[in-house]
């Protein structure tokens, strides 16, 4: 088995189903890569839809009793059986190439490295959102989104998405990924690759954490610091189809508690500049409309590490 795409999910089983869908359409031979679904809440589905409709890929669906994103990924990594491992969430829509795209990536390089893609947010025309997400849209260029039914998209109406804001957090170094120094920012699991060797050798994911963003950048953290490159494929975009993000109090909280045990962890001063993030996952923090926080954090961060 070449593959094994590994994918938590929990409400909305829709976009579960049209992502499944879109991997099951992929260019790659069918008898070469695995799905593997992991629930992390009460829906089934999606187990119940693959049980009327058949699977040409070989499907597996599991449950992680304790809802947790790192525990499912885990969960999913003990059944996995591709030398290549890809990461996505279930919200995804991945495009025709896009298990190709990551294997054959892989084999390019020649040597074990971590592969992230970018996620083109997607949006309806006339969008309700289209006032709350002046931040995401700033740079004014949208681009047109030709044959969404290709996307499980309803062909009657008109969508288009936005560059990922991480090509803006590459622009100060001409897009070379090489010179970044944080790069485990960038090893968003929503659409990451990395050899089963790597992971059999230093670990999957941290189970304690729960919320976002960090136990992605405690995993790619671990891996740079086990020499592992991590790259950037512009091959493997994946789309998501917009819904609003909500900070409350709660899942600040959350994110906090999770980037405080990393720092402890690692007791590294390179890492307490993370903190500085604090502002854009905040409720509470106030800034002007319109500024994109998220880019303005990373690139403060990257100009202290010059």
């Amino acid at each position: 088995m070449k593959c094994s795409i590994i994918i938590p999910y929990s409400a909305q089983s829709d976009r579960t189903i049209r992502l499944f869908d879109s991997l099951e359409k992929q260019d790659f031979d069918e008898s070469e890569y695995e799905l593997i679904f992991v629930n992390c809440g009460d829906n089934n589905e999606l187990e119940k839809y693959i049980s009327e409709h058949g699977t040409k890929v070989r499907t597996i669906c599991l449950n992680a009793p304790d809802g947790k994103a790192g525990q499912a990924r885990n969960i999913g990594l003990e059944k996995a059986e591709g030398e290549l491992v890809i990461f996505l969430n279930g919200d995804e829509i991945a495009a025709e190439n896009f298990v190709s795209g990551h294997y054959n990536g892989y084999k390019q390089a020649g040597k074990p490295v971590m592969q992230f893609g970018l996620t083109k947010q997607v949006f309806e025309e006339n969008d309700r959102f289209y006032y709350e997400i002046k931040e995401l849209i700033g740079n004014g260029i949208r681009y047109w989104l030709t044959e969404p039914e290709r996307y499980g998209l309803d062909k009657q109406k008109n969508y288009y998405y936005i560059k990922d804001i991480r090509l803006d957090m590459l622009e100060p170094y001409s897009y070379d990924f090489d010179k970044v120094k944080y790069k485990m920012i960038f090893t968003k699991t929503s659409n990451l690759s990395i050899p089963m060797e790597c992971i059999k050798r230093w670990g999957g994911f941290e189970e304690s954490y729960r919320g976002e963003e960090v136990d992605d950048w405690e995993f790619g953290y671990r891996m740079m610091k086990n020499n592992v490159d991590i790259v950037y494929n512009p091959q493997v975009a994946v789309f998501h189809l917009y819904e609003k993000e909500r900070y409350d109090s709660r899942r600040f909280n959350e994110w906090k508690n999770n980037l405080d045990s990393m720092l402890k962890k690692y007791n590294d001063s390179f890492l307490n500049k993370l903190s500085e993030f604090t502002s854009y996952f905040d409720p509470e923090s106030k800034y002007e409309p319109n500024r994109n926080v998220w880019l303005d954090t990373y690139k403060h961060l990257e100009m202290g590490a010059r």
